[in-house]
């Protein structure tokens, strides 16, 4: 056994298109609906390797993006996705914090990714000053299927709790509040969740059917163990995936 082939590191996405629970056939529609508006320019905030906004680019030859995320290895695979796709001239990847230099766009993009500006009313409302007028801001954001319980809430990750996400019903109501109308509402699948899911434990696991007795498996193991019961066991039907695409009310605050 070679002791110094270690494990791929945990949540890389390298089996995943996208990071976010979506299938080539939504993102396409999703990209080609955006399109439409022929926006200028599209930021967006917690890009991760921004593989959909490297599509709207190819999408519109005439756009020009700014992508940020805190995630580093995420931006330099954005960055190299970018120069393969002849892409690296119209697009700016920037590894760093959603703070008050954020430049305004006609397209904004947040997606799985609220949190870096707070809670989902903070989010909507900062989005919301970004998108420029007559624009589009596409909002994927997790919600409650149902209100959890205690007994719920306990499965799924260390110190969630309620606030943290909305109904369906109110995640909607709460972008209107915030000045926009909803131009599409779409939720995510069983099966894009568990392609999502899966493919993010995908390279550990394979690596852990390989190498079962190395030093580190162990702990690759309790790690993918916890996941995939939180998964499993937790989230599952419990917690859901919207895809938003808003318009800015014109003269909303």
């Amino acid at each position: 056994m070679d002791t110094h082939d270690g494990p791929p590191p945990a949540g890389n996405g390298s089996a995943l298109a996208y990071n976010s629970p979506l299938s080539p056939d939504r993102a396409a529609r999703l990209v080609e609906q955006l399109a439409q508006a022929g926006p200028r320019d599209v930021l967006d905030v917690g890009c991760g390797w921004a593989e959909l906004l490297l599509d709207l680019l190819d999408a519109v030859p005439s756009a020009r993006g700014v992508g940020i995320d805190e995630h580093g290895p995420d931006i330099a695979r954005a960055q190299e996705d970018a120069r393969r796709r002849g892409l690296s001239g119209r697009v700016r990847l920037e590894a760093r914090q959603a703070d008050g230099t954020l430049p305004s766009a006609d397209l904004v993009l947040n997606i799985g990714a609220f949190q870096a500006f707070g809670d989902v009313p903070t989010a909507l409302a900062r989005l919301r000053e970004l998108v420029r007028p007559g624009g589009r801001v596409l909002l994927g954001c997790e919600y409650w299927e149902h209100t959890p319980s205690d007994a719920e809430l306990a499965a799924l990750w260390e110190g969630t709790v309620r606030e943290e996400s909305l109904l369906l019903p109110d995640l909607v109501d709460a972008a209107i509040t915030a000045g926009f109308r909803p131009l599409s509402t779409q939720t995510v699948t069983r099966q894009e969740w568990e392609e999502y899911e899966s493919g993010h434990m995908a390279p550990q696991e394979e690596w852990l059917a390989r190498h079962p007795e190395h030093p580190q498996a162990g702990a690759v193991r309790e790690q993918l163990d916890e996941q995939r019961t939180i998964w499993l066991r937790g989230h599952r039907d419990l917690l859901g995936f919207a895809y938003l695409t808003l318009m800015p009310v014109t003269g909303a605050a």
